[in-house]
């Protein structure tokens, strides 16, 4: 993934081998990247967002399925940075906030804390039924 001032687009992770656990090597790619172009952004907190948003396409979508994957794509500017990441597609619902969950639960607050940690972020459901989830970050 080579991120500049535009935008690139790179799937990351091979078909056929994602799993809950390949979230780990999409989070640790995005970050190695991102920590070469994107002086003054917090990068734990977009390290958390990225895990939960790719966490939520291999559990809920055709990404988790073998061949499935996800597709990361970033625009880093002085002042903003905008992380993307595309499913493959498969689900029947729009992604959005659990309307409220108990403290013990152990899943369901991926993008309640994605809500509180962008600045700004959204979903979009393409005509081939996938989903981008992305977020912004501002310096």
């Amino acid at each position: 993934m080579i991120v500049w001032d535009g935008w690139r687009t790179e799937r990351m992770c091979p078909p056929g081998v994602l799993d809950v656990l390949d979230v780990r090597d999409v989070r640790a790619r995005v970050r190695r990247t991102l920590a070469r172009c994107s002086d003054g952004f917090e990068l734990d907190d977009v390290d958390l967002m990225v895990c939960e948003i790719a966490t939520n396409a291999v559990r809920h979508t055709a990404s988790g399925r073998p061949g499935g994957g996800v597709w990361v794509t970033a625009l880093v500017s002085a002042a903003r940075l905008r992380v993307e990441i595309l499913d493959d597609g498969g689900s029947r619902g729009r992604p959005v906030i659990p309307a409220q969950s108990p403290a013990c639960d152990e899943s369901g607050r991926g993008l309640l804390m994605v809500s509180e940690l962008a600045d700004r972020w959204g979903a979009l459901r393409g005509e081939t039924g996938r989903h981008t989830v992305w977020f912004e970050v501002v310096q």
